[in-house]
This record gives structure tokens, sequence and C-alpha cells, in this order.
């Protein structure tokens, strides 16, 4: 068994199966909500398919994928370390574990896996445009820097996204508001240094990109399309037509603030089965 061919099938299997409510513009932003991720048995492997994807190293830049991990044992090994540095797979975790490590992290690996099913079904077209190139996730969740950075391209033109990943279970709309303070901080030029050294890089990557120019001048903070991807649980599901009002939200340009929804029946039910597939997965690849 390839890795690569077992994500490039999943990966077109998901991309079909997933649904997308939205884009529905309200008056602070614009709602997006993702479903058909999870919800069967078929579309949590091939998800987990997607996940081990980008926790092995495998997609590139430019969205390509290209496995250096190994097969057979070899992947088998190579992964189930990543597994046990980056999962905690092997230890029991404490409930405070899982919120502050892994499932920030199981959820930005959803995030960039949405990229990959919009490169192929166009899903997100007023956030994404045509998407050129993204940055790699963040293995450590903890990491204070931006989630997500990616070239896209709007009517021709190269648009910088920019994305924050949060898991808040009960509280989707406190996770918008939180996303949006690190919004905040970008416009206040807080991450200039790292956007345009990951957009400079990404630039070669793309097929498109920004002249040194645009990079100099801080292109994100007046181009930029900010998103917001936040899973939880379902019963504590948005209202697509309302408008957040919190403080955080309210100092985003509208027309540039993306709310990406990730509603799931449990998401700390769901994160806790991902981790046991991951291991599964991984282990079939040795036999």
């Amino acid at each position: 068994m390839k890795i690569d061919e077992e994500v490039l099938r999943a990966l077109n299997e998901l991309a079909a199966s997933i649904r997308i409510i939205g884009p529905v513009s309200v008056v602070n932003h614009i709602n997006y909500v993702v479903t058909g991720l999870a919800d069967t048995c078929e579309q949590k492997t091939n998800l987990c398919w997607c996940i081990l994807s980008f926790v092995g190293g495998i997609v590139e830049s430019d969205l390509s994928i290209d496995s250096a991990i190994g097969e057979g044992s070899t992947a088998t090994d190579n992964l189930m370390r990543a597994l046990e540095k980056r999962f905690g797979v092997g230890a029991t975790l404490t409930l405070a574990q899982k919120e502050r490590k892994r499932d920030p992290l199981i959820q930005e690996l959803i995030s960039h896996v949405l990229l990959l099913i919009h490169q192929r079904q166009d899903k997100f077209p007023d956030w994404l445009g045509t998407i050129h190139a993204i940055s790699k996730p963040h293995l450590s969740p903890n990491d204070s820097g931006v989630d997500l950075v990616a070239i896209g391209s709007i009517n021709g033109n190269p648009s910088p996204i920019i994305g924050e990943v949060k898991a808040y279970e009960k509280d989707p709309w406190g996770g918008l508001n939180t996303a949006c303070s690190k919004f905040t901080e970008v416009q206040n030029g807080d991450y200039d240094d790292e956007i345009r050294g990951s957009l400079k890089s990404l630039s070669r990557a793309g097929a498109v990109g920004f002249t040194n120019e645009q990079l100099a001048n801080n292109i994100w903070r007046e181009q930029g399309h900010f998103g917001a991807l936040v899973g939880h649980d379902c019963q504590f599901g948005i209202n697509t037509n309302f408008s957040c009002n919190r403080a955080e939200v309210l100092k985003q340009d509208s027309e540039k603030l993306f709310f990406i929804s990730s509603p799931f029946q449990s998401m700390r039910s769901l994160f806790d089965a991902i981790t046991d597939e991951l291991v599964a997965l991984v282990n079939e690849l040795s036999k």
C-alpha cells in the first residue's frame, strides 16, 4: 500500500462528499458551513488519510502530493513517531491536554485539508478564489504564529489568504472572536515578518505571486482575505444568517472576514476516534 495513492483516492472521495452552505454575507462577516467531512465511517477514514498527508509532509507548498515518508514498515515507523510526538499517541491524555494541544492540531489539519478540497472542487470561491500555494501547517499547535498563509487569485490577481483555526466545542462565536483578535494583531503589523517570509516563499511555489514591492508594502493588510475556521459541536451550531457583533469581530473589514464553521456531532468524541483511526491506518501501511 502506497500512502500517496491512498491520500489521492481519499482526497477525491472526500471532495465529492463534502457539502458547503455559503457564502452567506451578513453585516459583519461572510459565513460558510462545512458538513460531510466525517459524518460517515467512509468520510472519517478518508479525512484521516488526508490528515496523514500533512503529518507526513506529503503535501507540497503548491498542493501537489509527493511522499518522502517511505513505504511499508518504513512509512509506518516514520508516521507513528510523528503521531506519538504530535498527538500523544500511546499516552493517556487529560481533557486539558486534549483541549490545549491535540484538538487544535486536528482542527488545523482539517482546515488545511479543506484547502486541498477547494483546489479540486472550488468550494470557497469568495474566500480563496483559485488557490495556488499554502504554507505547511503548524504541527506544534501552540505556536503563536499565524495558522494558515496561502496565495489565491481572484480575477487573475494574486490575493493573500490568512487563516486562524480554533476548536471551540461549545462556543463557535467565541472561536470567531478569538480568531479575530489574531487578525487585529496582523493588521497592527505584529506578524509582518512571518507573513512576508511565507508569501515570498509561496510566490516561488505558486503559479502566481507577489512582487517584492507588494511584500514590502504589506499587501495582506489591505487586500488579504481573513478566514476564521472553527470546529464545534453541532448542538451549538450557527445560524448562517446571524452576524456576530463581538468586539474583535467589529474591528475587521466585513467584506474580507470569512467565518468557516465545521459542526460535528461531538467534536471531542470525533477527535478521539480520529486519533485511533490514524494509528490504524498507519499500521495498515506495513501489511
